[in-house]
């Protein structure tokens, strides 16, 4: 069963294979923290307030395959893109 990053009940990251896998995005990300409670402790590795992994549904293969945007991000900003361009009748 794949795992993922929660925060809040809502699934925050894509779908990965292990545990070790979302901990190491989740420290790429900024979302781990480091604490101790004594000094010969060595410090414990905890996920930020909010965040934490959990067992999830594998992604599709097509929105896996597909870093940063979903395909309606994108088509949102090929809109945007294309509506605030003037055209070339427009330009001559």
């Amino acid at each position: 069963m794949p795992y993922a990053l929660f925060s809040h009940a809502e699934q925050v990251s894509k779908a990965f294979a292990s545990k070790s896998e979302v901990w190491q995005h989740a420290a790429e990300s900024g979302l781990v923290v480091e604490v101790g409670s004594r000094e010969e402790d060595p410090p414990r590795r905890i996920l930020d307030m909010g965040y934490a992994i959990r067992e999830c549904p594998p992604d599709d293969a097509a929105a896996s395959s597909a870093p940063g945007m979903s395909e309606h991000e994108i088509a949102q900003l090929i809109a945007a893109c294309t509506s605030s361009r003037p055209s070339a009748a427009a330009a001559s």
